[in-house]
């Protein structure tokens, strides 16, 4: 029988309970990151060993209450993978355009993130301003520069499952945002081709295969063309952080106020995410009752991270 060392379950623990607990000398910590709500959420954080990255386009664009679910509703090592800083974009609060506009939203975002309880990750290129074509943006950042970073995020932090908020076709409207949604699918399978980008080798990473790629599309054109795989109620009300996973999200998304998102409340009630499976290297269903259907979520399951992609 295999069994898992003290000293990986001791570090674990050690590193699950410092995530949430260990004050920050510099920024006050949030109330779902104190007391027995982050002792709490450190336990939950023993029970599985799944590891999930969303991506997007631009700061603001994320699924805050599927993030704050993930995370802090079932323990899962969560990351945000956003593709630009948002230096295009339009500043609501102040007079802060294009370089500096890009370092408010990235404060912004890091402060939505506290609430989230992601890791977060940015790439090179530049939100250049509003596209409404794919191609023109693909041009302007390089598609090989964008899916490099793209796959060297993936062989870092390695997921099981990855979420695109984007379809990567005309409905989701700004060609940043297609261009995101076409790059995440392409890069699902190119992290885990040793002949794509072998320089990343030299830095220590592997490839690495996720398990399963799905939409969790930003409506910008009504309902959706597919039926949902997997449905994720976030309005579930969380005695211990007291209150719904939905709402957590939402005080997250209230932190990037140069969008307009400071008066950002969320009403309490049923609130669903629904995602659909769009890739993976598993049988493949056309509805499942868990997001984490298929793959070994148990200690156990580590291994995976030493085994060949």
């Amino acid at each position: 029988m295999k069994r898992v060392p003290l000293l990986l379950i001791g570090s674990l623990i050690f590193d699950s309970l410092g995530e949430f607990v260990c004050p920050s000398a510099q920024v006050q910590e949030i109330v779902e990151n104190q007391n027995a709500a982050a002792v709490w959420q450190a336990l939950l954080r023993l029970r599985t060993t799944v590891t999930v990255l969303h991506t997007t386009a631009h700061p603001d664009d994320e699924n805050e209450a599927l993030l704050a679910w993930l995370s802090r509703g079932q323990g899962v090592r969560t990351g945000l993978l956003t593709l630009t800083r948002g230096e295009g974009g339009a500043n609501l609060m102040g007079p802060e355009l294009f370089d500096a506009l890009g370092v408010l939203r990235t404060e912004e975002l890091l402060a939505a993130g506290r609430y989230y309880g992601v890791d977060q990750f940015f790439t090179r290129v530049v939100d250049f301003g509003f596209s409404k074509r794919l191609d023109e943006t693909l041009e302007k950042w390089g598609r090989e520069t964008v899916l490099r970073d793209v796959v060297r995020v993936i062989r870092m932090y390695r997921p099981d499952i990855i979420i695109s908020r984007f379809r990567g076709d005309p409905s989701d409207g700004h060609g940043n945002h297609q261009a995101a949604g076409v790059i995440t699918r392409e890069a699902f399978r190119a992290a885990a081709d040793p002949n794509r980008f072998p320089e990343h080798f030299a830095e220590g990473l592997r490839p690495w295969q996720a398990k399963k790629l799905y939409l969790a599309p930003f409506r910008f054109g009504g309902d959706d063309r597919e039926p949902p795989t997997v449905e994720i109620e976030t309005g579930t009300y969380d005695p211990l952080l007291g209150r719904t996973y939905r709402e957590i999200g939402r005080e997250g998304l209230s932190r990037q106020r140069s969008q307009g998102a400071g008066q950002a409340r969320a009403p309490r009630g049923s609130s669903r995410v629904a995602l659909r499976l769009v890739d993976t290297v598993l049988p493949k269903v056309e509805r499942e009752t868990s997001l984490f259907e298929g793959l070994d979520t148990s200690w156990l399951g580590l291994e995976k991270l030493a085994a060949p992609a």
